[in-house]
């Protein structure tokens, strides 16, 4: 059997299995659970309660147990209206009643005999404080916070900063949110349960795993209805992530039109001079900044059919002042020499002295005291357009049956300079994220909810270094890096934070390596359908994931030319000569078609899970989930695997990591509301007390599991004089374009001899990352609707990604006699 129908007889069986018996967690959703009880507090079982969404009109109806309970589960962030009647009881009217996502919300119902004035009470607005349901460590921000709250530049992961245990380590994005410790990387992002993430890394704006981007719209706050984040302790129905788990719902239509329209806008001249605008004698820095927008939505068919929509812009414009080092432009007059002697420059170097600052640099006077250099000053404009819309469909097809569908596209260009040299990073991106939901009460007693979806994420991205033409130089496939120290002028000792500029189009392409460009392609589609079913004082959920992670991507390269010193410039002497090729050349290693790569990797997820309500503040909620992530792999075995402990190549048709199959993460959670029912300071379900513990997993971080097919190029590092065909390498200037080409053609015939750093994955490294998580914590309600936590979060991770450089450790020691020269086969060498 091959590899692609393994796959798809896996698959098809594993939905048959979620279709037949459940699917995954409805982390979009919320409840409304309370009692009913007489004027005197006697139960009233058989009551009827009816739950109307105040927005679309849509009703649901329960009927409450022999204990006077009811329990509505999947309902949509909204405004309620729940009504309640029991025989001769006049009926009880509760407006206003605000759910939230993955929240419940407890009523407490007084039913009074008829003939008494019946009162409406609008409880809008008056939320519990105090989480009577859940272990979990979390925060919901209802609709009325996401349009009131101040936010920078209108971006949605800074509402994730209300949660405990949430650490902002720069601007507020996605890329700078960590959560009790734990890497970015390692949460989660879900648009209506759908994910959210770059794909290629867990954040969303993080497009390669390298640069941070300043687009921001991927889910315009304008769609957003409400926001969750859980960071600790979260249920069985939330993983792939052992970070936090952020879950956004967006807006939907009802059956009143509404519209919304606003811009934000700032200008440089309510700006005062930056200080490097007046050091410079440069005119005032540019600031233009443009962010307007507005939706609407509203009925098609009153009660049936809804839509909504929303569009918005984001366009800035922001001058930066940026400070480097460059060699003096006097060194490139005729008859120039190297500072400190009376070697004359190369005239074959002084056309790329020019390169090192834009046209429109100004020198600072007394910038730095290393002769030859200047500190130049270069006042440059990074431009960033970006726009996103969004339409949202909700069709209500009987009481039973509910489908809508939602999409959003964002668009965002950047172009930032890179130096004082004029060379820029242009990064051009394209998220998308869709859904088909279609949720089915299968009871009319609402005791049994299946909601399926059908989801799609995509973050196309083009990453790519920009360098001017100088003197009629290309140098858009290179770059120059000059090292040695560079003091600033009446400092000893110190050297210029600005660093020396570094002229050319090459740009970080990983940890180890600059190239020009990095252009992805990753989707991903998720097939989910879960399961509700409400049994006496039980609430069991049952669900399912099938997610198939797709990625197309090539990787350009460069050469990078190193000097040791201004002065080895100056003359031409290099000190290294780093070649990188392009992954979609022929591949000197493997066997294969070649041209753009395509990996793929299957995520397979379920789970079950029961929450208990063992008696009236008493809780207790138990679960277990099941991940399994298939290795990354590339469609045709391209890729590049080398072995740590025999120093060889790995075959290449294999999976360059391990995944665990044994992945089954339980979860226990109990909470207790100390005298629920009564009154006083700690009653009336005023103070909680919760404990849990969990085991979660997450897949990792996919920019770190594509190694195996940045490695399938040729790179190549020459430290000395090395010909091949007639040619010198390692020289500069050369023809740049015929030395690139040479250089690959002679690491390509040199299988041997050539000196190469592929990357490599441990032997003991297996997927997927572990985390034991656990917590105790009392809240506690306070006057003014305050409430305060007290809370211990502890966890200790396992199998955690670590990147290190390494050499192999040979065993064995030998002794040898001074001035011996070193062995090669021994791991400790000592000298008599």
């Amino acid at each position: 059997m091959t590899r692609n129908t393994l796959t798809t007889t896996i698959s098809a069986v594993f939905l048959l299995f979620i279709f037949v018996t459940a699917s995954l967690g409805q982390t979009d959703q919320g409840r409304i659970a309370g009692t009913v009880v007489d004027e005197h507090g006697a139960i009233l079982a058989g009551a009827t309660v009816v739950v109307k969404n105040e927005k679309t009109g849509k009703e649901r109806t329960v009927v409450a147990d022999k204990e006077g309970n009811f329990l509505v589960t999947a309902l949509e962030p909204a405004l309620y209206t729940v009504t309640v009647n029991s025989g001769d009881f006049q009926a009880a009217v509760q407006a206003g009643v605000e759910i939230l996502v993955g929240q419940e919300k407890m009523l407490s119902v007084t039913m009074h005999p008829k003939g008494v004035a019946v009162n409406i009470d609008v409880v809008g607005g008056d939320d519990a404080v105090v989480n009577t349901s859940s272990a979990a460590m979390s925060a919901n921000v209802s609709q009325r916070e996401v349009n009131g709250l101040p936010l920078n530049g209108r971006q949605l992961s800074q509402l994730a900063m209300q949660a405990p245990g949430a650490e902002n380590t720069g601007a507020g994005t996605f890329v700078d949110l960590r959560f009790n410790g734990r890497a970015n990387e390692q949460n989660a992002v879900r648009y209506d349960g759908i994910e959210g993430s770059a794909i290629i890394s867990a954040s969303p704006g993080d497009l390669d795993g390298e640069t941070p981007t300043p687009f921001r719209l991927q889910s315009s706050l304008e769609n957003v209805q409400e926001f969750r984040v859980d960071s600790s302790n979260f249920p069985a129905e939330l993983g792939t992530g052992t970070g936090g788990q952020i879950s956004v719902v967006t807006k939907s239509g009802g059956n009143q039109f509404h519209g919304s329209a606003f811009e934000y806008l700032r200008r440089d001249k309510f700006d005062a001079a930056n200080f490097f605008d007046n050091a410079g004698g440069l005119k005032k820095s540019k600031l233009q900044l443009d962010q307007f927008g507005g939706s609407v939505g509203g009925p098609i068919i009153k009660n049936k059919l809804f839509f909504f929509g929303s569009f918005e812009k984001y366009r800035g414009r922001f001058g930066l002042n940026i400070l480097q080092a460059a060699p003096a432009l006097s060194l490139a007059q005729p008859g120039a020499v190297v500072p400190g002697t009376a070697t004359p420059v190369n005239p074959a170097i002084q056309p790329y002295i020019a390169a090192f600052r834009a046209p429109g640099a100004v020198v600072l006077n007394g910038g730095v005291s290393t002769p030859g250099f200047e500190t130049v000053q270069l006042q440059a404009l990074e431009q960033t357009d970006e726009k996103s819309f969004a339409a949202r469909f909700d069709w209500q097809l009987n009481q039973q049956n509910k489908i809508y569908f939602r999409f959003f596209r964002d668009q965002g260009s950047d172009i930032t300079p890179n130096g004082v040299s004029g060379a820029t990073i242009r990064v051009d991106d394209i998220p998308q994220n869709g859904i088909l939901d279609w949720q089915s009460i299968l009871r009319k007693d609402g005791s049994l909810i299946n909601d399926f979806k059908l989801g799609y994420n995509g973050a196309l991205s083009r990453i790519a270094g920009h360098a001017p033409t100088i003197n009629g130089l290309d140098l858009s496939g290179i770059s120059l890096n000059i090292g040695g120290s560079v003091a600033v002028s009446g400092i000893a000792g110190q050297g210029t934070p600005s660093g020396v500029s570094i002229p050319g189009g090459l740009i970080r392409a990983n940890s180890a390596q600059n190239g020009r460009g990095e252009p992805y392609t990753p989707y991903s589609i998720s097939y989910i359908d879960s399961l509700s079913w409400i049994k006496g004082n039980h609430n069991l959920k049952f669900g399912g994931e099938v997610r198939e992670v797709r990625l197309y991507t090539d990787r350009l390269g460069g050469t990078t030319y190193t000097f040791s010193s201004l002065a080895n410039f100056l003359t031409g002497t290099l000190q290294s000569v780093q070649y990188l090729g392009d992954v979609s050349a022929p591949s000197p290693f493997t066997t294969g078609p070649g041209g753009v790569r395509f990996e793929r990797s299957n995520y397979y997820i379920a789970y079950a899970q029961d929450e208990w309500k063992i008696r009236p503040g008493l809780t207790l909620s138990y679960g277990l989930r099941y991940e399994y992530y298939t290795p990354l792999h590339e469609r045709n075995d391209q890729q590049v695997m080398f072995n740590v402990a025999t120093g060889t190549l790995k075959p290449q048709n294999v999976d360059a990591y391990r995944s665990s199959k044994t992945n089954f993460g339980p979860r226990v959670a109990i909470t207790w509301a100390p005298n629920q029912g009564g009154n006083g300071f700690f009653a009336g379900g005023r103070s909680v007390i919760r404990g849990g513990f969990g085991i979660y997993y997450g897949p990792g971080q996919t920019e770190d599991q594509i190694q195996p097919i940045d490695s399938d190029r040729p790179t190549s590092t020459i430290t000395t004089s090395t010909i091949f065909n007639g040619q010198q390498l390692f020289s500069f200037p050369s023809p740049i374009a015929a030395n690139s080409t040479t250089i690959r053609d002679f690491f390509n015939s040199n299988p041997n001899t050539r000196a190469y750093q592929p990357r490599a994955y441990s032997n003991s490294y297996l997927v997927p990352e572990k985390i034991y998580q656990y917590s105790f914590s009392w809240q506690q309600e306070l006057p003014g609707k305050l409430t305060s936590t007290v809370a211990y979060v502890g966890s200790q991770g396992r199998n955690l990604f670590l990147r290190s450089v390494t050499n192999q450790i040979l065993p064995g020691q030998t002794t040898i006699l001074d001035g011996t020269a070193l062995p090669t086969t021994f791991g400790v060498v000592n000298r008599t």
